[in-house]
């Protein structure tokens, strides 16, 4: 047997048994290792490149980021947040090769993108190169721009890196919150205006006229313009306006709010039909803005006119005020007035006496809370039409010293449709309408609340008129009226 080959072999078995026993002692340095040793806060600027990237994003202040690149806006900072976050917590979970001799193996020749991360002390850590997925497990293969190892994370980091432009951008429209906004401007192209203002905390219409606004819809108008979002980016450097009718906007909204009363402004172009699906192109009415689109259905709310905004309260008074009802309208011929604090007496057929206060009370809140679901004329052209020649209720309220603090004339009437089905017989529709002496319009009301008024009326006549004799017809009190067209 040859010595020296049995030496050398003892020899090299020697140094493999070393090197294994040495390496068994190492920590593997790429298997579940923290890649940075930072807190997201720590970050001041993310840069991302590759084929489809090239975006330079910074904080801000107070606090807030901001892409600078490619184009100066504001970020969405709950996207760069979560990116933020995602590389300081990037973890490796193993090394799937030490010295890679064909990083296109990985996607890492041309990788999706790799990051670099500034810190707020101004060190430019190595970028994280990320490459592709593996084909068997959740992984994405990634490196270091500083090492030759391919690694492997966790592939819900790539999901989080590799977000657009688009993504990583404010998709904020108007920068006021719905209490913010002091007054709203909404002019059309052909030049009308509509123009809300608030005093406190009640909003009026100050154009085309002035004139009380129904709280629900001017709430649910600002509601729609703090939460209106842009749908998609469409051209950040836009040459030809008219291409979007933007040129002629349909639509210009302006915003003034804040401390300062500061203005913001959206300017609106082509509608579904010339936009993407569903969308209408807009832009934003100050300095070099990007086009953009919106849902359409925010169009819609903000297209809202003059009646839709107003308040449709038929009548509006104080209860506090009211000493005496007139009631008439069918059956009913009652009169209810004051005997006091709290006290109220009915009479029916020169028979009074006393009326229950909760009863009375419910009345008045009844008229008072009259609402109109929709403004049907304005001003009553027809009488008949709407019920107003022979009103089902007459309600005449006065104050204490005997003035007319207001009528509300309100009726139940049967009207015919064309029914869905060609084919079918029109249909039977009750509508309840109401007018007041405080306007010339004729509202839409719910049946059920003329229902309501009937019901509690008839219950006040009950306590107040004895049985009439067969045949006699009910007396009719004096000061009853009935409703002339306007």
């Amino acid at each position: 047997m040859n010595t020296r080959k049995t030496w050398l072999a003892l020899l090299a078995l020697a140094i493999i048994g070393g090197y294994a026993y040495y390496s068994s002692l190492r920590p593997e340095p790429s298997k579940n290792r923290k890649v940075f040793e930072l807190k997201p806060d720590q970050i001041e600027q993310i840069e991302l490149k590759g084929p489809a990237h090239d975006v330079v994003i910074e904080r801000g202040k107070p606090g807030l980021w901001r892409i600078v690149k490619p184009v100066e806006a504001d970020a969405d900072n709950t996207s760069v947040d979560a990116l933020a976050s995602a590389l300081a917590d990037l973890q490796t979970t193993d090394t799937v090769d030490a010295n890679p001799q064909d990083l296109g193996n990985f996607g890492l020749a041309d990788p999706s993108a790799t990051i670099f991360i500034t810190t707020k002390d101004g060190r430019k850590l190595p970028g994280v190169m990320i490459g592709k997925d593996t084909p068997v497990g959740a992984s994405t293969y990634l490196k270091m721009t500083d090492a030759p190892a391919v690694m492997l994370a966790d592939a819900g980091f790539s999901a989080e890196a590799l977000k657009s432009l688009d993504d990583l951008r404010s998709k904020v429209l108007l920068g006021f919150t719905a209490d913010q906004m002091n007054r709203v401007v909404l002019t059309k192209s052909d030049g009308s205006t509509l123009e809300l203002a608030r005093k406190d905390k009640t909003w009026s219409i100050v154009k085309p006229q002035a004139y009380p606004a129904d709280p629900g819809a001017v709430n649910q108008l600002l509601d729609t313009i703090a939460a209106a979002r842009i749908a998609q980016f469409v051209d950040d450097h836009p040459e030809d306006l008219s291409r979007f009718g933007l040129a002629a906007p349909s639509l210009k909204l302006q915003v003034f709010g804040g401390k300062d009363n500061a203005e913001e402004s959206l300017l609106f172009g082509f509608e579904q039909s010339k936009a993407y699906a569903n969308a209408v192109y807009v832009r934003r009415g100050e300095g070099d803005q990007p086009v953009c689109t919106v849902a359409e259905y925010v169009v819609k709310e903000l297209s809202k006119g003059f009646d839709d905004l107003r308040d449709r309260t038929v009548l509006r008074f104080d209860p506090k005020d009211v000493a005496r009802i007139l009631i008439a309208g069918g059956p009913v011929q009652i009169v209810i007035e004051s005997a006091g604090k709290d006290k109220w007496t009915v009479t029916g057929a020169g028979h009074t006496v006393p009326a229950e206060t909760p009863v009375v009370a419910s009345l008045l809140d009844q008229l008072r809370q009259l609402k109109g679901s929709s403004i049907v004329e304005d001003p009553m052209t027809d009488p008949a039409r709407f019920g107003m020649a022979e009103p089902t209720l007459n309600f005449t309220l006065y104050d204490a010293a005997g003035k007319t603090i207001g009528v509300i004339h309100a009726s139940q009437v049967e009207e015919t449709a064309p029914s869905p089905n060609p084919s079918a017989k029109p249909m039977t529709l009750n509508k309840g309408y109401a007018i007041s002496s405080a306007g010339q319009a004729v509202y839409e009301i719910p049946t059920a609340a003329i229902r309501d008024l009937e019901t509690t009326a008839t219950r006040l006549h009950s306590d107040a008129e004895p049985a009439p004799s067969p045949g006699a017809p009910p007396a009719k009190p004096e000061g009853s009226a009935t409703p002339a067209a306007k």
